[in-house]
């Protein structure tokens, strides 16, 4: 279906693009939040608190989900099939990004949670998370 009023077809998706762009996102996110605590703060950080448990926990709960359901979502490639055309299916592409956004959405969570309370438990979180979501990537999925 060409993009209106141009007649030129829609562009298509780059996963890769998408992955590196939400990447780079949670990293300076975080280190935005990690500094902007680290410079604002007169507080003690308080390991302890209930928004900490919180916050891990639901962070924990949205890398958990990924990992374990929505990266099995994703398809594996078909024999024969390059990067491109693997990255061209919808049935790829979709799950894939679903996975990509609920990593991404983990690691802001995690990164909020230090934000909030200084906890070393919240900053460690986010930055497995951010490890996770990097090596996760697009050659994690089409193996070429």
């Amino acid at each position: 279906m060409p993009v209106a009023g141009t007649g030129a077809p829609p562009r298509q998706s780059n996963p890769a693009q998408l992955h590196l762009f939400l990447g780079i996102g949670l990293v300076v996110t975080a280190a935005a939040l990690g500094v902007t605590r680290y410079l604002t703060s007169g507080l003690a950080p308080d390991p302890a608190s209930l928004i900490t448990f919180i916050m891990a926990g639901v962070s924990v709960s949205m890398a958990g989900a990924a990992l374990m359901f929505l990266k099995g979502q994703v398809p594996e490639p078909r024999g024969g099939q390059t990067s491109a055309q693997y990255w061209a299916d919808p049935k790829v592409a979709g799950p894939a990004m679903m996975f990509w956004f609920i990593l991404e959405g983990a690691g802001v969570v995690a990164s909020v949670g230090y934000f909030l309370e200084g906890s070393a438990i919240a900053a460690l979180l986010a930055l497995f998370v951010i490890a996770t979501f990097w090596m996760n990537g697009p050659r994690a999925f089409d193996r070429e």
